[in-house]
């Protein structure tokens, strides 16, 4: 008797959501979907699924050579995955990936016909998140999911997050693959007519701007406990402008004097409400410079760390 090939594209994936709501008959950890909570789909790029696995080694002493069988320990799921940069199409409300910033520890507030704004946390008050991976023929479970989250916003280039989401193993089972409703905007190409850059206040000719919260997200098996935790959270980046005039800007003279010094920055993208993000620290510290080139012009690139607490506004 022979196994039955499965045919499916490599593409064909779909990633489904659940956030845990306090006010909701819940345990924190368990499968939020089967209990109820309406699970919201989401269209994502490049998305991969890897079950990560210990091992031990017993050591046992016996008469023979050769390899030894392993205990296979701390199974856990990892998914990687970018989603686009957009609005949620009438500002205010919470875009699609709102639940993603959640779970990577943004605090959310919605500000009905204003905007949506997720602002980082450091009080471990953030949420856990149900995931269901679907992919050739079955459903990966992640239960207790947190995630790291990074967001590049490069020229003539549509932006993307980028997520590691870590989670408990909740099962693999065959499944049909259900009928999406994706619900995100159609995003706008990182360009001067929709994007807007700006270092301590004066707007510069952006080529790229990247963060990356830089998480520290584990997942720990101990008697008593088994999860998936935030630990630390250091962000950083890097940013490339076209090279003003030294009189302008000196970056030279930022990363060689002895103070140190904090500037905001901010990178508005997006040309109608409803499709408006703005990504924004009150406090980065550069940490260094070297000279790149774009279409044979001279540009700074500029490493940073994100001394003040980032904001994402989704208007």
């Amino acid at each position: 008797m022979s196994a039955t090939f499965q045919k499916y594209k490599v593409k064909r994936l779909l990633l489904t959501m659940a956030v845990f709501a306090s006010g909701q008959s819940l345990t924190v950890g368990e499968d939020y979907i089967a209990a109820g909570q309406t699970p919201v789909h989401i269209q994502t790029k490049n998305a991969t699924l890897t079950l990560n696995v210990d091992t031990l080694d017993r050591e046992l002493d016996d008469a023979t050579l050769g390899y030894k069988p392993q205990m296979l320990v701390g199974q856990h799921f990892e998914i990687s995955t970018e989603i686009e940069v957009a609005g949620a199409g009438t500002a205010g409300n919470a875009p699609v990936y709102g639940g993603m910033f959640k779970t990577a520890a943004f605090g959310e507030t919605l500000n009905a016909g204003t905007d949506a704004t997720y602002e980082q946390l450091d009080d471990d008050s953030w949420p856990d998140a149900t995931f269901y991976f679907f992919h050739a023929g079955r459903n990966h479970k992640l239960l207790g999911a947190q995630a790291n989250i990074s967001w590049s916003l490069a020229n003539g280039a549509v932006p993307t997050y980028t997520l590691t989401i870590k989670g408990i193993y909740g099962g693999v089972l065959a499944a049909t693959m259900p009928t999406p409703s994706f619900n995100q905007i159609t995003p706008v190409k990182v360009g001067s007519q929709y994007t807007t850059f700006m270092l301590d206040g004066t707007e510069y000719a952006m080529i790229n701007y990247s963060c990356d919260q830089s998480m520290e997200v584990n997942y720990t098996d101990i008697p008593g406990y088994e999860g998936i935790s935030i630990d630390d959270i250091k962000p950083e980046g890097s940013i490339e402008i076209l090279a003003p005039e030294h009189g302008d800007f000196d970056p030279f003279a930022l990363v060689t004097s002895e103070a140190q010094t904090f500037m905001p920055v901010s990178c508005v993208h997006g040309g109608t409400a409803g499709n408006i993000v703005t990504f924004s620290n009150p406090q980065i510290q550069i940490l260094g410079v070297s000279y790149g080139e774009f279409e044979g012009k001279r540009t700074f690139i500029l490493p940073y760390g994100g001394i003040g607490k980032n904001t994402v506004t989704v208007a």
